[in-house]
C-alpha cells in the first residue's frame, strides 16, 4: 500500500514536471531563450519522482522502521 505522504509527494513532483515541460515548450514557442530553465525543472522533477517511488517499485513499502 502506498502511503499518503508518498502519494502527495508524487503528485506534487508530477505537477512540477508538467509545469517545467509547459514552460520549456512555451519558451521555445515564444523564443524567450529560457527553455533550459523549463527543461531543467522538468528533469529534476522526474528524477525526484523516481527517487521517491523507487522503494515502491522494489515491492517494499519503504516505510519500514527496522
Amino acid at each position: 500500500m502506498v502511503s499518503k505522504r508518498r502519494l502527495g509527494a508524487s503528485m506534487l513532483l508530477l505537477g512540477l514536471a508538467f509545469v517545467g515541460a509547459f514552460h520549456a515548450v512555451a519558451a521555445v514557442a515564444f523564443d524567450t531563450g529560457l527553455a533550459s530553465v523549463g527543461a531543467g525543472l522538468a528533469g529534476i522533477s522526474v528524477l525526484s519522482l523516481l527517487v521517491v517511488n523507487l522503494p515502491a517499485l522494489g515491492g517494499g513499502s519503504g516505510d519500514d522502521a527496522d
